[in-house]
Formats: C-alpha cells, sequence, structure tokens
C-alpha cells in the first residue's frame, strides 16, 4: 500500500514537471517560430489496444506462507495502451488552456497557437478491447498457470474457488472500466500444496478463430509472476508470524465476503501487535463492508495515529485512510434524521 502512495506521489510530479517544462519549450518555440499549418485531410492515427493483466495474491507481488495458509487471487484486466492515451488527452487539455491564456494575454500570436492545438488534437486514439461472448464467456479464457524452472507455463495444480464472478460474458475495456476476478485457495486446499517455490502467473489467451464476433479481440496477455514460497509451519510461532497468519486469514474471509470473522481474525492480529497499522485498517476494512460505519471509523482513525506516530516526520500522508475516513464521515452524515422546519 506504501509503496502505491509513493508511486502515485512521484508520478503526479514528474506529470506537473514535465507540463511545466512542455509547456514553456513550446511556448518559447512558438514565439520564435512560424505556425506549421494542418493538412486538411489531416485524420488521427489509431493504436491498436492490448490488454495488461495484473496478478496478486493476498494483495502483495511476492509472500512466504505457511502450509494450510488460505490465498486469496486477484486478477485485474485492462486497457492500458487507452488509459495512457486518456492521461495524455487529459494533459493536453490543460496545455491547451495555458496556450490559449498565454495567446489572450497577447505573448503568442493566436494563429499560431490554433495551429498547435490543431496538430494536438490529431493525438492517437486508442479503441475498446471487446472480450467473450454469449456464448464463450470472457472469463473461459482466463487461465493461472505455474512456470516451470525453464521458464514454460504449466497449469496450475492447486485447488482454487472462484470467489468474485464475471459480471457479464462479454466486457469492454476503455480508458475507463476494467475486469477482476477474485479465486481463493482454501484453507484445506493450502494445506495440501508443498513446500517449495511457485511462481504464478495469469494468462489471457484468446484464439484466433474466436475472432468472429466483430471487434473482438484476440491474442494473449501474460501478469509479471507472484513467487509464493511455501515452507511447513513451526511447531510455534513469533509474535510477528502469529499476527501476519491472522491478517492472512483475514484477508481470505474478507475474499469469501464473511465480513464478521474477518473482522475477528484482523483484532487477533492487532491484539498480538497493538501498534499494527496493518491490522487497524484491515478491521475498518472488515467493520465497513458488514456496515458498522462507526466501528469501521473508530477503527480507521486508530490507523491514522498510529500511522503519524511511527512515521512523525513523514511528508507522504496515508491517502487510503483518510479517504476511508472522509468517506465514513460523509456516510454517516447522510445517515443523520434532517431537522425539520422551525416552529
Amino acid at each position: 500500500m506504501r509503496k502505491l502512495w509513493i508511486i502515485g506521489a512521484v508520478v503526479l510530479v514528474l506529470l506537473l514537471a514535465i507540463l511545466f517544462v512542455r509547456f514553456r519549450k513550446r511556448a518559447v518555440g512558438m514565439a520564435a517560430g512560424s505556425a506549421q499549418p494542418v493538412p486538411a485531410s489531416a485524420t488521427r492515427w489509431h493504436i491498436d489496444p492490448a490488454p495488461e493483466i495484473s496478478l496478486q495474491i493476498n494483495h502483495v507481488d511476492g509472500l512466504t506462507l505457511y502450509r494450510g495458509t488460505p490465498m486469496v487471487l486477484n486478477v485485474r484486466v485492462v486497457n492500458h495502451r487507452a488509459m495512457i492515451a486518456d492521461a495524455q488527452e487529459i494533459s493536453d487539455r490543460v496545455y491547451i488552456q495555458q496556450l490559449r491564456d498565454t495567446a489572450n494575454r497577447g505573448e503568442i500570436p493566436k494563429e499560431r497557437v490554433e495551429a498547435t492545438i490543431a496538430r494536438m488534437e490529431l493525438a492517437p486514439e486508442v479503441s475498446a478491447i471487446s472480450l467473450g461472448d454469449d456464448t464463450v464467456p470472457w472469463d473461459s479464457f482466463l487461465q493461472l498457470s505455474q512456470l516451470l524452472p525453464d521458464g514454460t507455463p504449466h497449469p496450475l495444480n492447486w485447488t482454487t474457488k472462484l470467489v468474485r464472478l464475471a459480471q457479464a460474458k462479454r466486457i469492454t475495456l476503455t480508458a475507463k472500466t476494467e475486469a477482476e476476478l477474485t479465486f481463493v485457495v482454501e484453507p484445506s486446499s493450502a494445506e495440501r500444496i508443498p513446500p517449495g517455490e511457485y511462481p504464478i502467473v495469469a494468462a489471457l489467451n484468446v484464439p484466433a478463430n474466436r475472432g468472429a464476433t466483430p471487434g473482438a479481440w484476440t491474442g494473449e496477455a501474460n501478469s509479471d509472476p507472484v513467487k509464493v514460497i511455501i515452507r511447513d509451519k513451526p511447531a510455534r510461532l513469533t509474535p510477528g508470524d502469529e499476527e501476519e497468519l491472522d491478517l492472512h486469514f483475514a484477508a481470505y474471509f474478507y475474499g469469501i465476503g464473511d465480513f464478521v470473522e474477518a473482522a475477528k481474525r484482523a483484532q487477533s492480529a492487532l491484539a498480538v501487535n497493538p501498534n499494527s497499522i496493518a491490522a487497524a485498517i484491515a478491521i475498518g476494512e472488515a467493520r465497513r463492508a458488514h456496515g458498522d460505519l462507526k466501528a469501521a471509523l473508530e477503527a480507521f482513525q486508530k490507523a491514522t495515529t498510529e500511522y503519524y506516530r511511527q512515521h512523525p516526520k513523514s511528508y507522504e500522508p496515508p491517502t487510503l485512510i483518510l479517504s476511508r475516513i472522509s468517506d465514513i464521515e460523509a456516510a454517516m452524515e447522510s445517515e443523520q434524521p434532517q431537522a425539520g422546519p422551525p416552529p
């Protein structure tokens, strides 16, 4: 989670820096140069879309577990090229507004600004991705595999259970939409997995003969591997191991929709380590999903307090926790009875 916050902050800073440098360079160039007219026949060029698939197990990209520890496998499919094109379009809109403001101040001739804007409006477009149809659902093309030592994928022989079903047989992926499936390995099934290292990948493989549906995508897309290391459970666990094990079980129960049991296991983790931010967040998520907003708010507030206690000099705020608190407070406010008109 912290890694995601850092990446988001870095991306935002880089984007703002790029926008500023790009604007200044183009503005100077336009002021010094001449406008280049856009041919009347010019059209936007097209980039073929390609799905990008990601896999996380227990919400991380690699982990070590004891035998019998349940797993939650989240598979997410997005139209990554469309997302990039959409982000570029948003950036361009900001830049275009800056150009027009500059032209309105008389710093750049308007005809040069309009010529530049016309070229920018010819930015590449990425079409949507269509997967599946009424006879063959899109998730039938998804496969979980284990990479052999030579890198060859082999169908995963773990017993998995699909707990978050596909919402539709056919999906359309745009810059704003995505698809997600959730599988679990139940504790009894996890107990049967021998100790060892297991690089796991998710693959989307749509053969060419399924391309009869107009606009349907065909091809293959693979996730990065997630390495799972399975070890025999020792006779005695350290407090840190107990906390981690409770959190894995909490994630499993949350994944199958048993929010009461998820909160209990997260509470057990917090009892082992009262300073656990992860345990407080897990309690908050479970209580929130169960509809107990007051208890969820208390848990997230505890997580926030603990975060700032442990990271007093951090420039990075706990964005996710603060967002949860804001959402819960808004929901609780809407549930309050509205005061009637004054007598």
